[in-house]
This record gives structure tokens, C-alpha cells and sequence, in this order.
């Protein structure tokens, strides 16, 4: 059934966007079923009840709420030259409830902190992988921040998170159970941050401010991944062992 996003389920009628996209592309029509989303957790089954040029007003049917994933997992990215977009997508995907573009020393791309039409695509990517992942949580999406900075300010926030990781190739770098086993033997994280570089890893000083801040480094294997391979990898296997029954 498609979904589409609607902001406030108590107001049935669909954005021009949702709506021209109803309209004019899936040709919906009056008694057609379709699913919506508010990003927070609820749905609800409706029937497309009026059409006009640009608008789609809708029945309500039945209503649902999902419950949140058990672990919160916070995705700090540095920006990588190629293939954000493809994190922000599978992120979304793999349900990390935020996501926290980095400019690290050794990013390539040149961002303004307020680009706002740079943030508006990224958050319609997010969007988009909600509808196709059946994902009811649209992650929260933080405007770009300077590494250091955002180290410097993690050191003071020691309960802001159960558990802060930073992937690393160091060798003082442990896999994910032994972190685990070590730091919440038994019972799950309830909140948990990632940190992933860019290109050519984090700087030593943003890697040590990071460990100076709680960060663990955490080995994702012997082989040097890519900046996007990086984050799909150790998001999965972070969503595989803090979620399971």
C-alpha cells in the first residue's frame, strides 16, 4: 500500500507534494486505500475521500502506533566527498533515531551550517527511506557541525548518551561485544552514539578529543572500509546486538 508523510494525523489532508504526487503519478482516486505517517511513531490506514486540483483529503480508517526501537543510536557522520546521501538512506533504514553531520578537519566538502536547501534534501532523503522501509520514526536530522567543537562540548555531556563509540582502525580498537560485555554485561544501551569519519579517518587530535570525551574505539574488522561501508556496517551490527530478544 503507498505510503505518504503527514505531519498532523488529526488534519486528513495531504502537503501539495504528497498530493501532486498522489494525484498526478500513482493517479489515485476517491476510495483508494493508502497508509500515512508523522514521523513520531504513528500511522494511520486511510481512504482518499476528495480530490481536487491540488489537494487530497482523506477518511480515516484505523490508526496504529509502533513502538520505539529498544536502543537510540545516534549517528555522528563526517561528511564524506562522495555518498552522504547513501548514508542518510540507509541509516534511516536501519532506524538510527538521529543523525549529526560532521565537518572534520579532513572533510572535503565545504559546508555551510546554514544551508538550508542542502538540509532540506537530506531530510526528503531520510524522508523517502521512511516511506520505502515502512519506518514510522523519521530520524532527527541536526544541521552540519564542526568536529571539534562538538568534541569539545561531548566531554561535558556525560549522560547525554550510555554508550559513545568511535570507529578506528588503532590497535587499541575492540569489537562490539567485547564492549559490551565490559560496559553493559546485562542489560542494553538505551542511547548510544556513533561517531564515523571521513576520507582518510579522523584526524589523531579529533580521535583523541574523542576518547577524551568517553568515545570507545570500536574495531569494525582488520580492512579499511569506506566512509559509507563504515557506518552501514557498524550500524548494522549495533542494531543486531542491542536489539535482540
Amino acid at each position: 500500500m503507498h505510503r505518504f508523510y503527514l505531519p498532523n494525523l488529526q488534519q486528513l489532508e495531504l502537503s501539495s507534494a504528497e498530493a501532486h504526487h498522489a494525484i498526478h503519478v500513482l493517479r489515485l482516486k476517491p476510495g483508494d486505500s493508502i497508509n500515512v505517517f508523522d514521523g513520531r511513531g504513528h500511522e494511520a490506514q486511510c481512504a482518499v475521500s476528495n480530490i481536487k486540483a491540488d489537494s487530497v483529503s482523506l477518511k480515516l480508517l484505523s490508526q496504529s502506533s509502533a513502538t520505539p526501537l529498544p536502543c537510540r543510536i545516534t549517528l555522528a557522520q563526517a561528511v564524506p566527498k562522495k555518498n552522504m546521501d547513501l548514508i542518510l538512506q540507509k541509516a534511516t533504514e536501519l532506524g538510527v533515531a538521529a543523525i549529526l553531520p560532521l565537518v572534520s578537519e579532513r572533510t572535503i566538502v565545504q559546508l555551510d551550517e546554514q544551508d538550508a536547501n542542502k538540509l532540506e534534501r537530506w531530510r526528503s532523503i531520510c524522508l523517502e527511506a521512511c516511506k520505502q522501509s515502512g519506518n514510522d520514526w523519521l530520524p532527527v536530522l541536526h544541521p552540519p557541525q564542526k568536529a571539534r567543537p562538538f568534541l569539545d562540548a561531548l566531554g561535558g555531556q556525560a549522560r547525554a548518551f550510555d554508550l559513545k563509540l568511535i570507529a578506528s582502525l588503532q590497535p587499541d580498537a575492540r569489537p562490539l561485544k567485547t564492549i559490551l560485555l565490559e560496559t553493559s554485561p546485562s542489560c542494553p544501551c538505551p542511547s548510544v552514539l556513533l561517531l564515523i569519519g571521513p576520507e582518510g579517518d579522523f584526524t589523531p587530535a579529533e580521535i583523541n578529543l574523542a576518547k577524551s570525551a568517553g568515545c570507545l574505539p570500536l574495531s569494525l574488522g582488520p580492512l579499511v572500509l569506506r566512509a559509507e561501508t563504515a557506518a552501514i556496517f557498524a550500524l548494522s551490527i549495533l542494531r543486531h546486538e542491542l536489539t535482540r530478544s
